[in-house]
């Protein structure tokens, strides 16, 4: 097996087991960011999506140095005597160390390479292993972002005291500080993510709570972002002044805690406050320490938990796998299997969670801005509709799980067709309550009829090309048991089309619908915009009927050919 090695794993290898007499702290640094550095190039190779992704990045990252050099000439140069410069640099500063903060959390587009599992069985202590891997953690796009953002920010910082000089003393100890402050700054940037990933792979933390975690972290990112749109909606020129005078109070407040204590030390010398910027100065240090030991911690528990074992928490309550009230056959037992998918795999709650974020977004912005509200309710139909084409990847979510299908010869049609049903458990309720709901908030009673039956058959069509595409274009998606935030279908070419021809497939039996609804909602006129309800449930149930048949004779030819395919995503 060594024969096969690349110098750099050998040098991995040794530097890892040679233990504390035979190999030097500095060899095993090197080794740990050299194996970052492999790792990172190769996660590119023939990795199409992920190349795409690392450029239109890029491309947003130079955007955004951009501006945060115009936003810093501002605060240097054009500003009455520098005097917003202490409060830009403060509130960049604060801003940066809580966005590192969320990314970790979030668990996309950022993963922990060197999982501190990977060195549980080398002879090598979380202690030892900390400085290689901070310096690994180097190696990243976010790192280096972040490291030139602070670059440019340090550059203006000097050129600020060089034009407003604060005296020989004040200006010489606001350099000298300058940079280890800032470097400090950074330094809890890049703990921050380590120190959250270690504490992850511990056992004290499990699996399905991780998992949770992540989601949980996506809808609170998501409904902060729709919070902040609503607010620009909704925003005049007095709350403009308002928040005014309510962000520098914010961003004072984040220079007295970890997030923006380090960049705020120079501001204070400049000012004269040498009390303040010593407190700042002890916070970060305590900061620093605090991060490095729970980290260190977090790294030993992690390593010990992967040689111990992730014993499963609590216990599951057996249950029937055929509902009560469904028949005890094929179709009772895959609407019984479904469910139970619904409830345990995070990927579909995952998929599910997203959308009473966005329906309150929608209705929330149709309350604000009363004009908005024809949009609100389309979108919203539109949301409901799009929710049941989670359905289009149902045979690359089985992966090799799907060998039980086989083996015990279950009929394609009960097998699709109870997929359709366990989401109509969920589904259906949430379709009737916003279809109802939505129009009466609105004060719209009379469009009630047209909403709920645009709602379902909008739903109804969703399930139906859902069916066609979930059999013939499979494509990988995160398995079973993990993350789902870390999907790999984003470079995948089967997923892209797949979701762009469920997405795209949704519209086509409703267009007759939605012409007849137009023309309803223009003329006022009640019984047209009966017939179009009707017309789009009658065309959600064609479509469904039409795609649970396709598919069923695709799966029945086909089923081991898809075993084997979804088998190699896993």
């Amino acid at each position: 097996m060594a024969g096969v090695l690349t110098s750099e794993q050998k040098d991995v290898v040794a530097a890892s087991h040679g233990g504390s007499g035979n190999v030097d702290q500095k060899t095993l640094i090197r080794a740990l960011v050299r194996l970052k550095w492999i790792l990172w190039k190769r996660s590119y190779r023939k990795n199409v999506g992920k190349i795409i992704g690392a450029v239109i990045g890029g491309l947003y990252a130079v955007g955004g140095l951009f501006g945060l050099v115009m936003a810093m000439i501002g605060a240097t140069v054009w500003s009455v005597e520098g005097g917003s410069m202490p409060l830009i640099v403060m509130g960049l500063g604060a801003a940066a160390t809580l966005l590192w903060l969320l990314l970790p959390a979030l668990a996309f587009g950022l993963d922990d390479t060197l999982d501190a599992r990977l060195f549980a069985t080398f002879p090598r202590t979380a202690k030892e292993l900390q400085p290689g891997l901070f310096l690994s953690s180097l190696i990243s796009g976010s790192a280096l972002a972040t490291f030139v953002a602070i670059l440019i920010v340090t550059g203006f910082e000097v050129l600020w005291l060089v034009l407003f000089w604060p005296g020989i003393v004040w200006g010489l100890l606001t350099l000298l500080a300058l940079l280890p402050a800032n470097v400090a700054g950074f330094a809890i940037c890049l703990l921050l993510p380590r120190a959250w990933f270690a504490h992850s792979a511990t056992r004290a933390s499990s699996r399905k709570g991780r998992e949770l975690g992540g989601i949980l972290s996506l809808l609170l990112l998501m409904a902060v972002a729709y919070g902040f749109s609503l607010i620009g909606q909704s925003m005049d020129v007095t709350l403009v002044e308002q928040l005014s005078d309510i962000l520098p109070k914010a961003i004072t407040v984040l220079a007295w805690t970890p997030f923006g204590a380090a960049f705020a030390i120079p501001m204070d010398l400049a000012a004269g406050a040498l009390l303040a910027a010593i407190a700042r100065a002890l916070i970060t240090a305590a900061t620093i320490v605090l991060l490095v030991l729970w980290w260190r911690r977090s790294l030993h528990a992690a390593m010990t938990s992967a040689l111990v074992g992730d014993a499963s928490s609590g216990t599951q309550k057996v249950r029937a796998l055929v509902p009560r009230w469904m028949p005890s056959n094929a179709l009772g037992a895959a609407v019984g299997r479904s469910l139970r998918y619904w409830r345990r795999d995070t990927r579909y709650y995952a998929a599910l969670g997203i959308l009473p974020v966005v329906i309150i977004f929608l209705g929330a912005l149709g309350v604000i801005v009363p004009e908005q509200r024809i949009m609100s309710t389309a979108m919203i139909v539109f949301m409901l509709g799009v929710s049941s084409i989670s359905l289009a990847n149902e045979i690359g979510f089985d992966g090799p799980a799907g060998w039980v299908n086989i083996s015990t010869g279950m009929k394609a049609r009960p097998n699709l067709l109870g997929r359709v049903i366990a989401q109509a458990v969920i589904m259906l309720p949430i379709v009737l309550i916003i279809g109802v709901g939505l129009p009466l908030l609105f004060g719209w009673p009379h469009v009630v009829p047209l909403v709920v039956s645009g709602a379902l058959g909008m739903t109804l069509s969703g399930w139906g090309v859902s069916m066609i595409v979930c059999v013939f274009l499979p494509y990988p998606s995160s398995a079973p048991g993990t993350n789902p935030m870390k999907d790999k279908s984003a470079s995948n070419a089967n997923a892209l089309l797949a979701m762009a021809i469920a997405s795209f497939g949704v519209f086509v039996p409703q267009l007759p619908a939605i012409g007849l609804a137009v023309w309803g909602i223009i003329a006022a006129n009640q019984v047209v915009m009966l017939v179009a309800g009707a017309v789009s449930v009658l065309g959600g149930l064609a479509m469904l009927l039409i795609g649970l048949k396709i598919g069923s004779v695709r799966l029945e030819r086909a089923y081991p050919d898809l075993f084997q395919k979804v088998s190699a995503f896993v």
